[in-house]
Formats: C-alpha cells, structure tokens, sequence
C-alpha cells in the first residue's frame, strides 16, 4: 500500500488549490493509495488569537476528509505540518498523535524543538523534519530531538536530497519518510512510503516507521516524470 505522507487541503492550507475531494481523486488517479493530510498548523492562520476555534477548525477539516476518503475508497491517516515560530518558521510533521494533541497544544507552533518533541513522544508520535535542505533556507534541526527526516517530492524546488538526507539519517539513526508536499500548484507527483495493508490509523503507522530497520520509498525525483523505488536501510 502506497502512501504519501505529506498532503494538504484548501479548507486549511491556503496555498493549497483544490479542496480534499478533489485532493483525493487526484491521488486515486496517480495510483497512491492513501495519504497522511497533513495541513499546515501555523500562527498566521490565527485570527484574533484565537487559537482554540483554529483548533477545531483544523480538525473539522480532518473529519471531513475521513467523510469524503470512505466515500472513494481511501485512506486518510490524521498528521500535522506545525510552523516553528522559535525555529526560523521551520516545518516539522507530526505523525502518530490522535486529534485529542491538537486540542490539548492549540499554540504548539510557540513550542522549541525539544519539548514539542517531548510532547508528541508522551502521546505516542513522530516527529520528521519536512523537506530540509530545500533552496538552502530549510536548515536541518537538533537530530537528538527528531525520529526522521522527509524527502520531498515537490516538483517547484529543487530536489529531494536523497543522497544528502540518507546519509543523514544513517548517521543520526533516523528513519526517511516521502511525501509529495501537494498543494495542486503543480503536476501531482508520484511517490510515498510502502506500508503494510493492515495498518488503519495514524498510530500504527508512526509505530510501523519506528521500529523498521528498513523501509521502502517511492521516490520521483524533481525535473523528472518516472518514479525509482528505494529502499533505506536503517541499521
């Protein structure tokens, strides 16, 4: 089972283009079978300061995409993008958590690496680092307080670091993830990680990247229209 693990919506995403029905058909066509939405979660989306109603907009918005996925045939498993006010606005992907960590950590784009790190860990998630590296702005965070780093399929920049990010991860005992960052700015790429059929929910799949020594990505490499499977070896 494929699935991209990094996809967005407009009913949240305001750059993204097209809303989750249509995000889900697109993905259908480009044979993924599922995806991790992954709206952005950032303080310029905070109106008023009101973080609470942003909150549960946020999570209206997840709901509503469980509606419209069981109506296709899909799965969709709950994550977070989090923009880190403290951390040059770096993103980060959150996996793993259930809705109950948006409510309980409303302003958790205010939170340093470490403890939102130590947050999602006393819940039972990840955490990645999405797309470092990209165009030289996304510097790399504190590896001690990350599980993985993301390999970004996104065809508008400027590649996604394979080499550089394997080596990375191997050296700091990390896991890799993929993902296709869509925003429907552009052609949808192909690409994802390979997960076992019988994982249903955003729990078992944060424990299944755990604890794999190895996992297997579907990578398309920016510029290009043909897809490679890889397989990173952990350990």
């Amino acid at each position: 089972m494929l699935i991209d693990l990094h996809a967005h919506s407009s009913g949240i995403s305001h750059c993204c283009r097209i809303p989750i029905n249509e995000v889900i058909r697109t993905a259908k066509s480009h044979h993924i079978d599922g995806i991790v939405l992954t709206n952005h979660y950032q303080k310029a989306y905070i109106i008023n300061g009101d973080d609470v109603s942003f909150a549960k907009k946020y999570l209206d918005e997840y709901r509503y995409a469980q509606t419209c996925a069981k109506e296709q045939g899909f799965r969709i498993f709950f994550g977070i993008e989090v923009t880190m006010e403290k951390h040059s606005g770096a993103h980060l992907l959150i996996y793993g958590v259930d809705e109950s960590f948006v409510e309980k950590y409303p302003t958790m784009y205010d939170d340093t690496q470490e403890s939102l790190y130590h947050s999602i860990k006393e819940h039972g998630g990840i955490l990645v680092q999405a797309h470092p590296y990209r165009q030289n702005i996304n510097k790399m965070l504190d590896p001690q307080f990350l599980d993985g780093v993301e390999l970004s399929c996104h065809p508008l920049y400027d590649g996604t670091h394979l080499d550089e990010l394997t080596s990375f991860a191997k050296q700091h005992d990390l896991f890799l993830t993929c993902g296709g960052d869509y925003h429907a700015d552009t052609h949808r790429p192909h690409c994802g990680v390979y997960i076992p059929g019988e994982i249903e929910n955003s729990k078992q799949l944060a424990d299944y990247l755990a604890a794999s020594t190895e996992i297997k990505l579907c990578v398309q490499e920016v510029g290009e229209m043909n897809w490679q499977d890889v397989t990173y070896c952990k350990r």
